[in-house]
């Protein structure tokens, strides 16, 4: 603002402004901007590029976050790269879901390719698919034996998503469906019945309502407790996020509102640190006295909370440290990716219990990761022994959801 108000009356307009409280404003404005610069997007600029992959501006920064959250980020070329390829091979449009589709499905094949190869082995399949898109112009009998071969497992860990859009379960692809052997790449054996399944038609013609009652049911489950109605209508509209969101609320209560931003995130760090603030229209002085040496995982620390002394105990990751369990026999069912448990059970019957029996092929939990959906599918007809995992768990690849036996 202070630039334009200098354009301007320099060009001889006249602006009514105080300048001085403009200038405070500015500032202001910039100690904000700084206090949320770790929230920014890893990628910064332009990118022409985006005309080939096609990531939409709301998924980008999410993406790169992503990406540097699962320590991947110096995988992005080659991911970007393969969309570019990918989009040419799926034909839609790149709006949710099929931007998050296409970024999973993309980001899990060359996460693959880096943990079974490498560097290397992320090479060989950009140049792979360079290959069969642009010099083979997508005719898969024109690539060799051992390639057609690599090109028929390059789909078969695809997200639960990705099958559902082959399927037609988000509506018809609105330029065609893809070839057949991407069909066979996705679905092995089962192809040829699984494009049987597909639809023409948007499923929402067929969609039955919602029981708005086993819905809520599963909210009071979850929270223990009855929902009020603005948080039910938020958990239809946002399940996942809703609870985490209640959750978060009902232990940091206004906290996260009323604090300063920057002690909210990194607190008092040193003895005679202290915050002033407001809450409800009554001054609230928070100062840090001490922090005491850690004692069987527990450190007390001694606040003055509006000059009153109380000293709180707090555990250390050393005492929250729980052993994760990782699945190993035939009967023990792992998580395949990470991710978090968003759903035990099924839409259908909802939500499974040790003792439940499940037949082969249904699933018996849901596992959300970068906002996609993968279902856990029973191997056999069998009964639950255990459920090792609770409701919104983030789980690590490889680790125990269920112990199960034949029935």
């Amino acid at each position: 603002i202070l630039s334009v108000q200098a354009y301007f009356e320099q060009s001889g307009i006249p602006v009514h402004i105080d300048r001085k409280e403009a200038e405070e404003a500015v500032q202001k404005v910039r100690e904000w901007i700084g206090h949320y610069e770790w929230a920014e997007s890893p990628f910064k600029g332009y990118d022409h590029t985006v005309t080939l992959h096609k990531m939409p501006g709301g998924a980008f920064p999410s993406s790169f976050e992503q990406a540097q959250k699962a320590e991947f980020l110096h995988l992005m070329p080659a991911i970007l790269k393969l969309m570019s390829l990918y989009n040419r091979i799926v034909k839609y449009f790149d709006v949710t879901p099929g931007s998050q589709i296409t970024w999973v499905t993309c980001s899990g094949i060359v996460n693959r390719y880096a943990k079974e190869r490498g560097d290397a082995g992320v090479k060989h399949i950009i140049e792979l698919m360079t290959k069969f898109v642009e010099e083979k112009t997508l005719d898969f009998d024109a690539m060799d034996k051992d390639e057609q071969e690599e090109l028929l497992m390059l789909f078969r860990n695809a997200p639960g998503d990705f099958k559902n859009l082959l399927l037609g379960n988000y509506g018809k692809l609105p330029v065609g469906w893809p070839a057949e052997w991407v069909y066979r790449s996705t679905f092995g054996e089962e192809w040829e019945e699984k494009t049987k399944e597909r639809r023409e038609l948007s499923p929402l013609d067929s969609m039955p309502g919602d029981d708005l009652e086993k819905i809520r049911r599963e909210l009071s489950e979850s929270l223990g407790r009855e929902p009020n109605e603005e948080e039910f209508i938020l958990y239809l509209m946002h399940p996942k996020d809703a609870v985490e969101y209640i959750e978060f609320r009902e232990k940091y209560g206004e906290a996260p509102l009323v604090l300063p931003t920057d002690v909210w995130r990194e607190g008092l760090k040193k003895s005679g640190d202290r915050v002033d603030f407001e809450l409800w229209r009554k001054p609230y002085t928070i100062e840090l006295l001490s922090i005491g040496a850690e004692n069987d995982g527990i450190i007390h620390v001694v606040m003055k909370v509006n000059n009153k002394t109380r000293v709180y105990p707090v555990e250390t990751p050393r005492a929250k440290k729980i052993e994760i369990r990782m699945a190993k026999g035939h009967n023990e069912i792992g998580a395949p990716i990470n991710g978090n448990i968003w759903r035990i059970g099924n839409h259908e019957r909802g939500s499974i219990k040790a003792g439940d029996i499940v037949h082969k092929g249904e699933e018996i939990a849901n596992l959300e990761a970068m906002k996609m959906e993968n279902a856990i599918i029973a191997p056999f007809d069998a009964q639950i022994a255990e459920v090792c995992v609770k409701l919104n768990d983030t789980v690590h690849e490889g680790q125990l959801l269920f112990v199960i036996e034949k029935a």
